[in-house]
């Protein structure tokens, strides 16, 4: 859940709403007045059961391998959970709650590599493992849009950081160090 989930976790909670979240770790990161599932995106037959139990409206995906670098190491894992995750989330979607609204959080890393300005219409051709399973999880989502005709929103986020982020982020570190001085 790192940066994103806690904060958007707060700001729902703010607003009235009812919060369900599911994640690979552990259960301390999260608000006690939320529902919480343990659930790894990778398992299909755990992510049917949590969806099938919550029948949620809104779906936030933000389970991913997210950096670039990691991901020139591990791969296959990026693929994995990048690609079959989403794709795990989205069947579930499909089968238990197809009225459900999903946003997929996607990257700039997906764009071609350029030294202008990047408009949202430019060429998408990633040049690493990460920007590349994020355009193969947006393309399934279009497909899912196209024949099953659900509401699936896909982003290509660009770069975003704060105190929460995760460690290896080189940004996140300079932010710790400076919030401790």
């Amino acid at each position: 859940m790192a940066l994103y989930g806690s904060y958007l976790i707060k700001e729902f909670m703010e607003n009235g709403y009812k919060v369900i979240a599911c994640d690979i770790n552990k259960k301390e990161r999260f608000n006690e007045a939320i529902t919480y599932y343990d659930m790894d995106i990778l398992d299909i037959s755990r992510v049917e059961e949590v969806m099938k139990n919550c029948l949620p409206d809104y779906i936030i995906n933000l389970a991913a391998i997210s950096s670039v670098g990691l991901s020139w190491n591990i791969p296959q894992k990026t693929m994995e959970v990048n690609i079959v995750g989403t794709l795990n989330i989205l069947e579930a979607v499909r089968k238990h709650a197809p009225n459900a609204k999903v946003l997929l959080i996607g990257s700039s890393e997906e764009y071609s590599v350029s030294d202008k300005p990047l408009k949202e219409e430019d060429k998408v051709l990633a040049n690493n493992p990460y920007g590349i399973s994020k355009i193969a999880a947006e393309n399934i989502a279009k497909m899912y849009v196209e024949r099953y005709k659900m509401d699936i929103i896909c982003t290509r986020s660009f770069n975003h950081t704060g105190v929460r982020s995760i460690r290896y982020i080189c940004t996140s570190k300079f932010l710790q160090t400076s919030c401790r001085n």
